[in-house]
């Protein structure tokens, strides 16, 4: 799914409306999941069973287009192009490698999405 979506946002939509209509399918995913938990539909243990299987297949879709797209649209954020001096609240001068700043954001999101 997350090759699907990669291509879905580069060919056909982009990638902010991937990411929204992603999120969208995952919710329903979610919602469908939590009426597979309403006591009402678990008493009938066939049919929870198929409501939970269908919700995980959903959610797979929707987490499918969002997590191929959401770290690049994160990336297209950040306009720094050279390396530049800042000073920081210590008094220190550092440089800040633009380079650097997106391997960096591209591990947090790593890191969150997992």
């Amino acid at each position: 799914m997350p090759l699907f979506g990669a291509y879905i946002a580069d060919a056909r939509w982009g990638r902010l409306k991937t990411v929204s209509w992603s999120v969208g399918v995952a919710m329903l995913g979610h919602i469908i999941l939590i009426i597979s938990a309403v006591p009402g539909v678990i008493e009938k243990p066939k049919g929870a069973i198929a409501a939970c299987i269908l919700a995980l297949i959903i959610m797979g879709i929707g987490t499918g287009g969002f997590k191929p797209n959401i770290s690049p649209l994160v990336v297209e954020q950040y306009k720094r192009a050279e390396p530049f001096v800042m000073t920081t609240r210590k008094g220190e001068r550092v440089i800040v490698d633009p380079a650097l700043t997106i391997s960096k954001i591209y591990m947090v999101s790593c890191k969150y999405s997992d």
